[in-house]
């Protein structure tokens, strides 16, 4: 292992117990002072419980901490958001244990050293993937001629820029989440925020029981990077306010251009080797132990590997020769699932080819020839067969016409659901009559779509009569209703599939303007979260998509987006902003009042023999 690689694993492990100990004095198990050495204000850790109950085996106190008093070496609990629960101050002491006297005398403090290291140990979990983040950033730096010198230069100065190009499945939520975990970085601790997610203003001063400093993820995946207009805004608002900025790769062209081209610090890396296999190894299990298993270590297919792979084999506690042979199984299945994938696009392509005319087959070939994916002439002759039209894709919404109003010539028959006819939705009752208002000058020209209010977001506990709201808007607008939900369209096996089940679902009601788009259950969607939360890229990426296509309905002219939801609190922020669901109205549950309304509505003409006495209807007086 080279001198780099070396200090930092020791620089890592060293900021995560200092983080235990830390943890450790914040739950009371130990106690801080705090002591002037040298002109520097350091702190002092002393036991909070007694110390009869150590023996001196290290390992043996260890077990007996773990054991006793695991709880103050834990932290609080979180929600899905990663905010704390709301739990007791402090663990509650176990009463067969007793805590250490208030009077410490000087003779038992020579115990102290060794009680919070074993406190320190006792908590101290290693994390084998931040070690393999770490030791593929050491190898990027040394193959960028870059030095640790230089990045603490550049990190010190406002707003820089970081490039980080490895190719490692995973490497790109894996760098972020050490950033965030530990205090390995220097000028931190640091929080990560992803694409729009950046533009959130209460998030540049973000407190979770300390000052974090924001830094700005810009994603290289294709899935969720945003364009290069909504990018250019991103690091402009970044940049102004002196924000770190970090776009980070799994390939060596998916870093965005005005990152590589303004960046301050470029780094690139190779990925796996055989060399970084066995530094992890040594790192876990040490040097002797590696100098005995080096031949098998060299037969492990480490190309084929990821970083979670590695943390899956490698792990404190087990042997190195299990975790070799797990290396070198999960490589191989790496290696075959790449030749499934393989065969079954060449199977693929053949069928196709089976199925299709000479002509078409030969149009195929030359598609499949052609790198650069033009397809100009295969659409010119689809046109010139009359196949040019699009397939309408499936998007699993279903789309209601508005029933026609009822005509007085017409023989009597139930009445037309209609806004005017409800009961008790006060805000939004209004809110759907000034609509129409609105409409009817649209469609004779007198009013631009950008002077009306085209989007609701509609809140209120199950049963209140969201559902009912709109198909009673578009009775009264006689407009089409397509009606979608977040579960339609989450039904999609992969995320591609889910951002376009999005997409082609605001293009359907576009084909329907002037229509309305009901999305139900719009909370389902989520809040972005931070980069290196689990899962953060899919949900991210779903409602930055959602993001993109309100703002692009808002340039649509015809369409109005009513979202439906029971907790309007579980929505992103930045959905509710001007331009989007900006208008929030919340159907509370009827009263009295309403409750009579409601039934006049249902009963109609009946209401009077209900209401009627016993005598009117015949009843003995």
């Amino acid at each position: 292992m080279d001198r780099l690689s070396s200090f930092l694993l020791r620089r890592l492990a060293h900021v995560e117990r200092r983080a235990v100990r830390r943890l450790a004095a914040r739950n009371g198990l130990l106690t801080m002072s705090t002591a002037i050495v040298d002109g520097h204000v350091v702190g002092r850790f002393s036991p909070a419980f007694d110390l009869s109950h150590l023996t001196g085996d290290a390992e043996q106190d260890r077990q007996w901490l773990r054991d006793h008093l695991a709880g103050f070496l834990i932290e609080a609990p979180q929600d899905g958001h990663g905010r704390p629960v709301l739990v007791p101050a402090l663990p509650a002491w176990p009463d067969h244990l007793r805590r250490h006297p208030a009077n410490i005398e000087a003779a038992d403090t020579a115990a102290h050293p060794y009680a919070v290291r074993v406190v320190t140990e006792a908590g101290y979990k290693p994390s084998v993937k931040h070690m393999a983040t770490l030791l593929l950033f050491a190898a990027a730096l040394e193959q960028s001629g870059v030095t640790l010198r230089d990045l603490g230069t550049v990190l010190r100065q406002p707003a820089p820029v970081f490039s980080v190009a490895i190719l490692v499945d995973g490497f790109e939520r894996a760098l972020p989440q050490l950033i965030e975990d530990t205090d390995l970085v220097p000028y931190g601790p640091y929080n990560g925020v992803a694409a729009d997610f950046a533009f959130t203003d209460d998030l540049w001063k973000w407190v979770d029981s300390d000052t974090r400093r924001v830094f700005l993820q810009v994603p290289a995946g294709e899935t969720n990077r945003p364009s290069r207009a909504a990018l250019r805004g991103q690091l402009l608002r970044a940049l102004a306010d002196g924000t770190p900025v970090l776009a980070v790769s799994e390939t060596h062209t998916g870093i965005p251009d005005q990152i590589d081209l303004t960046c301050d610090i470029r780094l690139t890396g190779v990925g796996i080797d055989r060399l970084l296999v066995a530094d992890l190894l040594e790192a876990v299990y040490g040097s002797e132990a590696i100098m005995r298993h080096d031949s098998s270590i060299a037969k492990i297919d480490a190309g084929a590997l990821t970083s979670d792979d590695l943390a899956i084999a490698i792990r404190p506690g087990r042997s190195i020769l299990a975790s070799i042979d797990a290396l070198t199984g999960l490589a191989s299945l790496n290696r075959e699932e790449k030749r499934d994938k393989k065969d079954e696009e060449k199977t693929g392509s053949s069928r196709r080819l089976i199925t299709q005319s000479p002509s078409e087959r030969r149009e195929q070939t030359s598609r499949d020839r052609d790198n650069n994916g033009d397809q100009s002439s295969s659409t010119s002759t689809s046109s010139s067969k009359g196949k040019g039209k699009l397939k309408t894709k499936f998007t699993g919404a279903e789309v209601i016409k508005p029933e026609a109003v009822e005509d007085a010539s017409l023989p009597i028959a139930p009445p037309v659901l209609r806004v005017e006819m409800l009961t008790g939705y006060g805000a939004a009752k209004d809110w759907a009559l000034g609509l129409k208002a609105d409409l009817a000058d649209y469609l004779t020209g007198d009013l631009a779509w950008s002077q009306m209010s085209t989007k609701l977001l509609l809140s209120g506990p199950p049963g209140t009569g969201k559902t009912t709201f709109a198909r009673a808007l578009c009775n009264t607008l006689q407009v089409p209703l397509v009606v979608t939900s977040v579960s339609t369209w989450l039904q999609g096996e992969y995320l591609h599939d889910v951002l376009g089940r999005m997409a082609d679902t605001f293009m359907e009601a576009r084909r329907h303007a002037p229509c309305i788009l009901f999305i139900d259950e719009i909370d389902g969607i989520g809040q972005r979260a931070s980069a290196s939360r689990p899962y953060a890229d899919y949900w991210n990426a779903c409602v930055n998509k959602l993001l993109e296509l309100l703002d692009g309905a808002m340039k649509t002219d015809g369409v109005i987006v009513v979202g439906a939801t029971n907790r309007p609190g579980e929505i992103d922020g930045a959905i509710r902003r001007s331009g989007r669901l900006e208008t929030h109205i919340e159907i509370p549950r009827p009263d009295i009042p309403m409750l009579a309304g409601i039934l006049a509505h249902h009963l109609g003409s009946d209401l009077d023999a209900v209401t009627a006495s016993d005598t009117q209807i015949g009843g003995q007086p």
